[in-house]
């Protein structure tokens, strides 16, 4: 494989990526994990080696990049930090796969979820993996109903049951549109419970409550809010909305949180703010067709898996070398090919052992975008049109996440 450009940022699965999160809290909480290891130690032992709860809020979207921007804005907070640090998201740099790294501990070969839309060949189809349905029409959880089993579709152990033969409860925040998905049962295997919620302020109150009815108790609690990211696909991450909403959830986290919680609910209790990726600004007019390169269709089986930033290819018999050659070539400027099995054996998407079926999931040939492109069907224009933000490639701003710890008992 050649070397990658030099504008990608390759997932640091080693101690610096969103991966290692999952072995970081076990290791706090001084209980056993399986899956990658914990964080680098200056990304977590600064918070001291007597924690007993932990509380990870994950909001989805919310990159470095944006951090940095408004830097200001978040000064008051930032300063409370026992730690500030970025890490890597992992590749593709895409909410199912960050996600599902994040509750499993391991990267994304390794538990399987590698993309948003993945063709899986047992059901026939290429799926939407949000809403686990077919690409061709919304019918969410249509695979569940056709099948497919949620509690080993993703290969390894939940986090949260790895906390539960530990004897440590965890509890799961989510907003309620959500929190009884496909997705979200496979997330939350092994979770104590699983708590839904209408907004951020309510999700803090609740939050709250729960710590302070566990007073003592060791345990760990994830809440995920997915509005930063949904309105930086709308707008851009660098529109005054993205960066409102980003204020206003720190706001309530200081308001509803740091300053309401009591003396005794804030003992030996740590929270981390963290992100599963960041964004990168995708204009119409770097929008790339695959009919304008009929040599590149002729070659394919079938219409791309992935995402617009990714993508996964499908060669016909003997094409795959033959693809890579055309896109280096011919879109070079705008995208990086590479065979999958090279990808994989170069770590971008995890070190073995991988999941029987990631291989199958990753297609022929990744294809990994390059500065501000995407690449589509045309007839998918009108639909993609809505995504001015996007994320899922290693540029930089698509693949460093936030890493902000507190310590509430100092």
């Amino acid at each position: 494989m050649k070397q990658l450009p030099d504008e990608f940022i390759r997932p640091l699965y080693n101690g610096r990526s969103i991966a290692n999160i999952p072995a970081t809290i076990a290791a706090m909480l001084n209980v056993p994990f399986d899956g990658l290891p914990p964080l680098d130690a200056e990304l977590w032992q600064p918070m001291g080696d007597d924690i007993e709860r932990v509380v990870l809020l994950i909001v989805d979207g919310f990159g470095w990049n944006l951090l940095q921007r408004y830097k200001e804005q978040f000064s008051e907070i930032l300063s409370k930090t026992a730690v500030s640090q970025k890490i890597t998201s992992i590749y593709p740099s895409t909410t199912v796969a960050a996600l599902s790294s994040i509750w499993t501990g391991l990267s994304p070969a390794q538990h399987g979820m590698v993309g948003l839309r993945l063709f899986l060949p047992e059901y026939a189809s290429s799926s939407l993996m949000l809403k686990f349905s077919p690409i061709f029409g919304s019918y969410p959880d249509a695979l569940v109903d056709a099948g497919l089993d949620t509690e080993n579709f993703l290969h390894g152990q939940g986090f949260g049951e790895q906390l539960t033969a530990a004897g440590v409860n965890s509890y799961a925040f989510k907003g309620h549109q959500i929190i009884d998905s496909a997705l979200s049962l496979m997330h939350d295997r092994g979770v104590t419970d699983g708590i839904g919620f209408s907004s951020v302020p309510e999700m803090f109150v609740l939050l709250r409550d729960l710590l302070e009815e566990k007073q003592g108790e060791k345990l760990f609690i994830s809440a995920y809010w997915p509005m930063v990211d949904s309105l930086a696909h709308t707008h851009g991450w660098k529109h005054p909305a993205v960066a409102a909403e980003a204020e206003a959830y720190v706001a309530a986290f200081a308001k509803e949180l740091c300053e309401k919680l009591s003396d005794g609910a804030r003992e030996k209790t740590a929270v981390f703010i963290t992100s599963d990726h960041g964004h990168i600004i995708t204009p119409p007019e770097k929008m790339l067709f695959f009919e304008d390169h009929p040599a590149l269709q002729e070659m394919l089986f079938m219409k791309a898996a992935g995402e617009p930033r990714t993508l996964y290819l499908y060669a016909k018999h003997g094409r795959s070398h033959d693809i890579v050659t055309y896109i280096n070539e011919n879109l070079g400027h705008a995208a990086f090919a590479m065979l999958s099995q090279d990808a994989l054996n170069a770590g971008l998407f995890g070190q073995p052992p991988y999941a029987p079926a990631a291989a199958d999931r990753l297609g022929d040939v990744v294809v990994a975008m390059r500065g501000d492109y995407t690449l589509i069907n045309r007839g998918d224009k009108e639909k993609e049109l809505r995504f001015y933000g996007r994320h899922g490639g290693m540029t930089a701003v698509e693949m460093e996440a936030i890493w902000l710890g507190f310590r509430m008992d100092k």
